[in-house]
């Protein structure tokens, strides 16, 4: 098992199984500058959208990609690469959303993490989420505490985040989902302390693009049993 390609894959990691065949596939996504390259190869007719489908699975496969036998690897591949390419950005519209507001559920705005984090890139704006991802919890913290001086130092009127309130809550709550605490004046508080201003605007406008893009839906690849012969055969003289 590549555990570094796991790390890498950030999250972003998928297993398939194929019960009738004994195996079971993980694999990442692609990324943006991945799905855009291969999606213009694809389109752009430079590549058969079979080929490109295999050549996504082979990039993406966590584990020995020459390792799988020819016989699983004939359909199963182009099958999962087809897969990849869509959860990649090949999905309409409807899916995106979606995973937005999937997203939107694993990050809620109303717990002490996400003002945390707010606050770091608030008061180091070119800090990016991968950077936070890969500190250490004590660098985290650190970084925050650091980052409430900066806010303060912007805003004189800026408060720090009130732990005793935090730990109160946490002692009078057996199953608790949140802190009590009002993180939307919290938030408030750093937006206009760094002086940002229109940020709820700027999200509405960002969500009304998205939903009158409206792109169209694009139908999963098929491959018949002679396509799919043809690809082995193509294989084997390779």
């Amino acid at each position: 098992m590549d555990i570094d390609a796991i790390i890498n894959a950030n999250g972003s990691l998928y297993r398939t199984s194929f019960p009738d065949l004994g195996i079971a596939l993980s694999y990442r996504l692609l990324s943006l500058k991945e799905y855009k390259v291969f999606k213009s190869l694809r389109d752009g007719g430079v590549i058969s959208p079979f080929i490109v489908s295999e050549k996504v699975f082979e990039r993406c496969y966590i584990g020995e990609y020459k390792l799988i036998p020819d016989s699983q690897l004939a359909g199963v591949g182009i099958t999962i690469g087809n897969l990849i390419m869509w959860l990649s950005g090949d999905c309409d519209s409807e899916t995106l959303l979606n995973d937005i507001a999937f997203s939107r559920r694993l990050n809620p705005r109303d717990t002490v993490f996400e003002y945390m984090r707010g606050a770091i890139v608030a008061a180091f704006p070119t800090t990016t989420i991968e950077e936070l991802e890969n500190l250490t919890r004590n660098q985290f913290i650190n970084k925050f505490t650091i980052s409430e001086n900066v806010i303060a130092k912007q805003n004189p009127e800026y408060e720090e985040l009130n732990l005793s309130e935090v730990a109160k809550q946490s002692e009078t709550q057996s199953v608790k989902t949140k802190h009590g605490i009002n993180f939307e004046r919290e938030n408030q508080a750093i937006v206009k302390a760094v002086g940002a201003n229109n940020i709820r605007d700027q999200e509405v406008a960002e969500s009304k693009a998205i939903r009158e893009k409206q792109p169209k839906k694009k139908k999963p690849v098929k491959l018949s049993n002679a396509q799919l012969r043809e690809l082995q055969k193509r294989k084997m003289h390779e």
